[in-house]
């Protein structure tokens, strides 16, 4: 095995594909990894094996020396665009005989520019060393090459690494991705890891991604590059455009609104059974498989027909002489008279009160699910009621304690939502003037009364079909709003907070003295409110945080306009933005 590694090294006996790396905004493909591989038919031709005895016969940093000259090679050669993603065991990373100058060497030769590589550093091998690594992170950089995490979450240091190194990208290890269009704690880890890549300059990379729902949950999210199977796999001669199956900016389907969870999030493929099956062999194979609750009974057509329920079929065979008078029928004659077929666009909750509000529902029952008619699995029902528990908790976890109404992250997950299906709406931010003296003058509770009157006062002028009410902390509120006749409701708004605060607080309270900002004593009129709106360009804003930097500008311009005012800024995406081409 030595021997014929030192043969694949010395001879460069290495071949490489690439997997693009896809700019969902841009609809373009900003690079490619390469991904070596050893001579076909040999026992060292999976990249696995290749690399763990190079490990073991500490070659490793030679082998991917060698990978790396080939796979620069290969991507000059079929002129790929944007860069090179190249991976580095941390071992290599800090080796300074592979590292000075070598690389250098090989790009000069190839007229490749620094510029357009990355080194993809992996977490599969402990480096206890973060020193090391960073100082390796920061030669590499200053050369001009980009580094990147490889499989975030999924090695020894993490976090760690991270916080430790900067660097230009991180890739969320596809531990995380798969499924997630079913684990609402999957979604809450990768909408930390965008949060934080985003406060620090970093760019995230979604990989491992294997179907539709993946990508398009991911993409709702506010993922912005995406790689896996199911975008391209590799390929020795990958494509250079982005493949067609790949629609960005469709809508984002509704199961994946995190205000309306549907049977979707817990729907779970099952074998089937067909109608004419006899009773007596659907008897045999519940007996046979204990774990069995039920079997979805399903035409040859393939639209559902109903729910064989373990409990109700033995039940009926146990009496005497049942065998021998049901056996032979076809097991469609015992299908559950508690069935429930449903759409698998079904809102969880209308699943939940028909399976709960039926005091003769079994609840052993699962329910059959379609999509348009056509099977597509059960929706088990202690996970759908598991589902609906975890939503409440969750809904109440991010919602103020105060209105009841969402808080931030909901917020967020609408407006990332938005501009991920390239939707037009308004954002809102509502905040009432002065509204720290007259809480400082009158106490919480009154301040309070007045907070609790306004989020009421929102939801009632608000459509609440298209429309989304948030309360962000204290007396500040955001709206984001899909009506057409956004402008006017704003408006209803500012009139009816003056005549609330007129009819419902005492004389007293509508004109008082009381510290202002500076500590200065002064006199305050009535409570005044600022509405600062912005129409954000869904082409140019790529998540909820550039949507925020707008809305900081307008609500500062609305207040500055003092008294009960609306402002509509006309900017429609951050100036950083804008600058760069964006809008």
């Amino acid at each position: 095995m030595a021997e014929l590694l030192h043969t694949i090294i010395s001879a460069k006996q290495l071949s490489v594909v690439f997997q693009p790396i896809i700019n969902i905004i841009s609809h373009s493909i900003i690079g490619y990894e390469a991904l070596a591989r050893g001579p076909k038919n040999s026992e060292l031709e999976r990249p696995d094996k290749l690399f763990s005895v190079a490990a073991e016969l500490g070659v490793l940093a030679r082998l991917e020396y060698a990978c790396r000259e080939v796979a620069c090679q290969s991507f000059v050669d079929q002129q790929l665009p944007g860069t090179l993603f190249l991976n580095m065991s941390p071992l290599s990373f800090t080796d300074s005989h592979y590292r000075d100058g070598v690389t250098l060497a090989i790009l000069r030769r190839l007229n490749l520019s620094p510029e357009r590589v990355v080194f993809e550093l992996t977490e599969k091998q402990p480096m206890d060393d973060c020193d090391i690594l960073r100082d390796a992170c920061e030669h590499f950089q200053r050369q001009g090459f980009a580094v990147a995490i490889d499989d975030l979450g999924a090695g020894y240091a993490g976090l760690r690494i991270w916080s430790e190194i900067n660097p230009d990208y991180v890739k969320i290890d596809r531990h995380f991705i798969t499924g997630i269009e079913r684990s609402a704690v999957k979604r809450e880890f990768v909408r930390f890891m965008l949060d934080i890549a985003q406060r620090i300059g970093n760019k995230v990379i979604a990989e491992g991604i294997e179907t539709e729902q993946e990508f398009t949950t991911l993409a709702a999210l506010g993922v912005e590059y995406m790689q896996g199977y199911y975008l391209a796999r590799p390929n020795a001669q990958p494509p250079l455009v982005v493949p067609a199956h790949i629609q960005i900016g469709r809508a984002v389907p509704r199961s994946h609104d995190p205000f309306r969870q549907t049977l979707r999030e817990v729907t779970v493929y099952e074998e089937t059974i067909s109608p004419t099956l006899s009773a007596g062999d659907v008897v045999n194979k519940l007996r046979s498989d204990v774990r069995i609750t039920c079997l979805p009974v399903v035409s040859d057509a393939g639209a559902p027909v109903g729910m064989i329920s373990r409990s109700e079929l033995l039940n009926t065979f146990s009496w005497r002489y049942s065998y021998e008078l049901h056996a032979n029928k076809p097991v469609a004659d015992f299908i559950s008279p508690r069935t429930l077929i449903m759409s698998i666009d079904a809102e969880l909750h209308a699943a939940g009160r028909l399976v709960t509000e039926d005091p003769a529902q079994n609840l052993s029952v699962d329910i059959l699910v379609h999509d348009q008619g056509r099977y597509v699995g059960v929706a088990k029902v202690r996970r759908l009621l598991r589902s609906i528990a975890d939503e409440k908790l969750r809904a109440a976890r991010h919602s103020n304690p105060l209105t009841g109404l969402p808080g931030n992250v909901p917020l967020y997950e609408w407006i990332d939502q938005l501009l991920c299906q390239r939707s037009d709406f308004i954002v809102a931010y509502c905040d009432i003037n002065h509204f720290k003296p007259f809480n400082d003058a009158f106490g919480y509770r009154c301040g309070d009364d007045v907070i609790i009157m306004l989020g009421q006062l929102l939801c009632e002028l608000v459509d609440p079909e298209c429309d989304f009410v948030g309360h962000v902390g204290g007396d500040d509120f955001v709206v984001v709003l899909q009506s057409q006749d956004w402008q006017a409701r704003c408006g209803n708004i500012l009139e009816r907070f003056s005549a609330a605060v007129a009819q419902s607080l005492p004389a007293d309270q509508r004109d008082y003295w009381s510290p202002d900002r500076e500590g200065r004593r002064r006199r305050f009129g009535p409570l005044t409110l600022a509405i600062g709106c912005v129409h954000p360009d869904s082409s140019a804003n790529m998540t909820h945080h550039h949507v925020a930097m707008l809305l900081a500008d307008a609500k500062h311009r609305a207040k500055e306009l003092g008294g009960s005012q609306l402002f509509v800024s006309r900017r429609r995406a951050p100036a950083a933005l804008a600058d760069n081409g964006a809008a």
